[in-house]
């Protein structure tokens, strides 16, 4: 039989190298068109790459945990007639919990032997294979393999590291946010988003960006919404929200973190954000000092709502309020400047009739 290499494709959005999550298949096994062979981890997502031949696999070129470049070898086939192909070898029989375990245990799953029925792979059989397998002394420490997700966050945080840079911090009186999400329904981020919008609509600098030709002002207001995996931090785009109303930002939020979660998110979700958002108050968090999603000069943290001592009219009062952490690069904005925006976005917080105003 004639055999056909297969190269590690390029996953789009200049993506230069991949991860092997899982084999899906072993050497030796038959393989029918299209039949999904390995999964891949990019610095995007995770995906899994079918077989573009009917055949037996002869030969895998990486073991998983393995960094391939895009372009090199991934499998050899040996190339049967499609009608050739039979069921005998195939995908490792697992339910998807077990697959899943053994991606956690670092197992490849054709490399152990079933004793459910018709030869499926058990946790039982897993949690043994995992056993035999040598574990680092506990003396010596251990080196958790770093993802490829972890990598880019890591090399993306180096680069803001290198920009100059200021947080300045606000508190928000929540009483009218509060009153108006309930209202629509939703949760304080989507309405924090599309106020942000309007607010870039007035003060352009906040959306803009450092070239050292000059200040790039964007004619769109791009929000990269900061979403927290098990594979890391991830920050898509909410594209042209000063198009959207309230709802529709709403559920462009919803559905850009639930793919994030579940591995799904498009490989070109987080490029082009033009201004980013992080939610820290969704995990308890009042204040902190976010750092930039290169190239946005602009990053904003909205911290918890929680009741505040707040002074109303000279009085005391117990208030919903949250803090605002604002960190801009100082190349492209002085602190005068952030200052006059987040005014207008906390008085447009605090005002029910702007809030009104906002396109639902």
């Amino acid at each position: 039989m004639p055999e056909r290499t297969f190269l590690l494709p390029d996953l789009g959005e200049g993506l230069e190298e991949a991860e092997i999550a899982a084999w899906l298949v072993a050497e030796g096994d038959s393989v029918t068109l299209n039949q999904p062979i390995v999964e891949v981890e990019t610095a995007k997502a995770n995906v899994e790459i079918p077989s573009p031949y009917a055949g037996r696999i002869a030969k895998l070129h990486a073991s998983a945990g393995a960094v391939v470049p895009v372009g090199s070898a991934l499998v050899t086939f040996d190339v049967e007639n499609a009608d050739a192909s039979t069921s005998s070898g195939g995908r490792v029989a697992a339910t998807p919990a077990v697959r899943r375990l053994a991606k956690e245990l670092g197992v490849q799953l054709g490399s152990v032997a079933g004793t459910g029925p018709g030869g499926r792979v058990t946790r039982e059989d897993l949690e043994r294979a995992a056993s035999d397998t040598p574990r680092p002394s506990a003396d010596d420490g251990e080196i958790v393999p770093v993802s490829m997700i972890r990598r880019a966050i890591a090399a993306n945080l180096s680069k803001a590291a290198t920009v100059p840079t200021v947080t300045t911090f606000r508190t928000v009186d929540c009483s009218s946010l509060e009153a108006f999400r309930r209202e629509l329904d939703v949760s304080p981020l989507p309405i924090f988003v599309r106020a942000l919008a309007e607010v870039c609509g007035a003060h352009p600098k906040l959306n803009a960006e450092w070239h050292e030709d000059g200040i790039r002002m964007h004619a769109w207001v791009h929000v990269g919404i900061a979403v927290d995996t098990e594979r890391g931090l991830v920050v898509p785009a909410v594209r042209d929200v000063g198009a959207l109303g309230i709802g529709d930002v709403a559920a462009e939020i919803a559905r850009l973190a639930a793919a994030a979660r579940d591995g799904t998110l498009a490989s070109d979700a987080g490029a082009g954000t033009t201004i980013s958002v992080s939610n820290t108050g969704s995990y308890g968090s009042e204040s902190g000092t976010p750092l930039l999603n290169p190239p946005n000069a602009v990053t904003i943290a909205l911290g918890v709502i929680a009741p505040r001592a707040l002074v109303v009219g000279g009085v005391i009062e117990a208030r919903p309020a949250c803090t605002l952490s604002c960190t801009f690069d100082h190349r492209v904005l002085d602190g005068a400047d952030v200052g006059r925006a987040l005014t207008d976005l906390v008085t447009m917080l605090q005002d029910p009739e702007r809030l009104r105003g906002l396109p639902r």
